[in-house]
């Protein structure tokens, strides 16, 4: 037997070694699928309420109240949500929301004073907004 033509001939470390890799970049491959897939935790849903709103005592161009009703859904945590008021050019208005409790369940409701001037026959638009997954829970527009 010859030692030199045993270490010579290497037809059959090609194959082997294209194996190896296929399957090493299988598994790799698996791996990262799986760990991204398993590895995400389902998202937190916002609460799910039907609000209404409409404004109260409003006269021309004087501040005004606003009440927004709990019709059904989800109980709402002013803790974990914020009351956002736009004007019809998408600037924030100033909305006193001190007199607000804690939870605002169904059936529940809440008055709001407007701390700015109204522009009469303007539309305005309320927003509830889910602090905690930054998902909308309600969207009104009102009409002076």
């Amino acid at each position: 037997m010859d030692l030199k033509k045993i270490f010579r001939n290497d037809r059959a470390v090609s194959p082997v070694i294209g194996v190896v890799l296929m399957v090493a970049i299988t598994v790799i491959l698996a791996a990262a699928i799986g760990s991204s897939v398993f590895g995400q935790s389902p998202s937190k849903s916002a609460p799910q309420a039907n609000i209404n709103a409409k404004f109260t005592n409003y006269t021309n161009s004087i501040p005004a109240n606003i009440t927004i009703e709990h019709l059904g859904g989800d109980s709402i945590s002013w803790g974990s949500a914020e009351l956002r008021f736009y004007d019809v050019n998408g600037s924030e208005v100033d909305v006193n929301t001190n007199g607000l409790t804690d939870y605002f369940n169904v059936g529940d409701v809440e008055g709001l004073y407007i701390n700015d001037t109204m522009n009469p026959n303007s539309l305005y638009n309320v927003k509830i907004v889910d602090s905690v997954s930054n998902q909308l829970i309600c969207d009104k527009e009102l009409r002076t």
